[in-house]
């Protein structure tokens, strides 16, 4: 089965886990990134986790956590929405919801994700179309969020800036 997971997908990260140490010989063939002998420690498994994200940062991917389970590739983020207590996070294909302070999630973001709106956040490296006259920003996938009068000098200023790579755009709104 492990031979089967990379061949769908080669740079995927496996941790084999087993209470049968003449399995490592099993592990070691599929290319895993680590294996924890049953009983597994809380111990081992941090250790194994923070080598994981050492790993995947060190590939300049970086991943934001959602509710400490859910790990989203921040390249794939087109904008964080506000909605009362929650935070929605829109990426390319999905949307995924967190229960969690807006600025809370704002403090952990690279420099490309803008506050573009008291209710918006967006990743400045996924933006297709900045309408100034009709305050929009657009993505590739046709979804929008809204530029906020307090928030749209900033946005401004980094796309003059050249901070972000959008394709259409003119100084008297968008064609």
């Amino acid at each position: 089965m492990h031979g089967r997971v990379r061949e769908k997908n080669k740079s995927v990260y496996i941790i084999f886990t087993s209470a049968y140490l003449e399995y490592i010989l099993e592990a070691y063939k599929v290319k895993t990134f680590d294996f924890l002998p049953k009983p597994v420690t809380i111990e081992k498994l941090e250790s194994t986790t923070i080598r994981l994200f050492e790993d995947i940062n060190n590939e300049n991917k970086k991943f934001i956590s959602i509710a400490n389970r859910i790990f989203i590739n921040e390249n794939d983020i087109l904008y964080i929405q506000k909605d009362n207590m929650k935070a929605i996070i829109h990426t390319r294909t999905k949307t995924y919801t967190n229960y969690t302070s807006f600025s809370k999630i704002e403090k952990t973001l690279p420099k490309n994700f803008i506050r573009c709106h008291k209710s918006y956040i967006v990743n400045t490296q996924n933006i297709s179309n900045v309408d100034v006259k009709n305050q929009t920003i657009s993505f590739e996938n046709k979804s929008r969020c809204f530029i906020g009068p307090k928030y749209k000098n900033t946005l401004m200023e980094v796309f003059y800036n050249g901070n972000f790579n959008c394709t259409n755009y003119t100084k008297s709104g968008i064609n």
